[in-house]
């Protein structure tokens, strides 16, 4: 789901144009579970107005769709044209005549005040050039009693921190993975601090967990291929690549099941909120 408008963009935007036809079609259970969940904790209900920023190829605006039923309306924005494209083309197939995909910001989505009963944020937000303001452009456009549901990390499975750290490892000397800054999701303080300070008051917290299988090392290599991790591999020289996969498979190996394969656990924190009473809502300054 390709989201950020500074000057990374035209970057993040070929990476996820090039990992579009692959992007979750790759048999690996991890974005549609999380969106799934998503939509359950948002509460959404049928005949409500729904915006699904960053909706890659439909993990969470499927089952928004559902939820509200053809009462409802369901839009959900990308920057990247290719996965606004093909995921069209689902909607079309799925003859789902209340939703509408479009090439969109969600760093600041272009729809009036108040909009939307329901704004949902998958695995998304923590990606954006500047967090706080996208939070702050979504309680504006929420309705007074609209709910902003927005999914971060929680928890990495060791082994794939460990086979992301052995691939960043055969990056060029000018292409350095960037040092890691201060987390406005870190914790359920830091959320309901960055929530805040976005004139957004938080509801609940909720911790969610998923268990991603692969077949071996070449599956797992596949599936990195097919979303945001291309913007990693595609920076490896060829010439190393061979011998950075070789390094993540043994990064791996605390994953791999007796049977074969591999099972890496990834633990979402779902966070719910509501906009603020408008006098106590920060100003676009502070």
């Amino acid at each position: 789901m390709s989201t950020i408008s500074d000057g990374r963009s035209n970057e993040t935007v070929e990476v996820f144009d090039q990992a579009a036809t692959s992007y979750d079609r790759t048999g690996v259970s991890f974005f549609g579970p999380f969106g799934v969940e998503l939509v359950r904790r948002a509460g959404i209900r049928p005949g409500e107005r729904v915006l699904d920023v960053g909706c890659g190829r439909g993990a969470v605006l499927f089952p928004a769709a559902q939820a509200t039923g053809p009462t409802g309306h369901v839009i959900g924005i990308d920057l990247a044209p290719a996965m606004v494209t093909l995921t069209a083309e689902d909607v079309t197939r799925a003859g789902l005549t209340h939703v509408n995909v479009r090439v969109g910001d969600a760093q600041q989505p272009d729809f009036p005040p108040g909009s939307f009963d329901a704004i949902l944020a998958g695995l998304v937000v923590f990606l954006l050039p500047a967090p706080g303001q996208a939070l702050h452009a979504y309680a504006r456009l929420l309705r007074p009693a609209g709910r902003l549901a927005v999914s971060t990390l929680a928890g990495q499975d060791p082994a794939f921190v460990a086979a992301m750290d052995a691939l960043a490892a055969h990056l060029p000397a000018d292409r350095p993975r960037p040092a890691p800054g201060t987390d406005p999701f870190a914790d359920d303080c830091a959320i309901i601090a960055t929530m805040a300070a976005a004139g957004l008051a938080v509801t609940t917290i909720s911790e969610h967990r998923v268990e991603s299988h692969f077949r071996d090392v070449d599956h797992w290599m596949e599936w990195m291929w097919s979303h945001g991790g291309r913007a990693l591999l595609r920076h490896i020289p060829a010439d190393r690549l061979d011998t950075a996969t070789t390094e993540a498979a043994r990064a791996l190996e605390p994953a791999r099941l007796s049977g074969g394969g591999l099972t890496l656990t990834t633990a979402i924190r779902v966070t719910v909120a509501t906009p603020q009473p408008t006098a106590t809502r920060p100003t676009e300054s502070s």
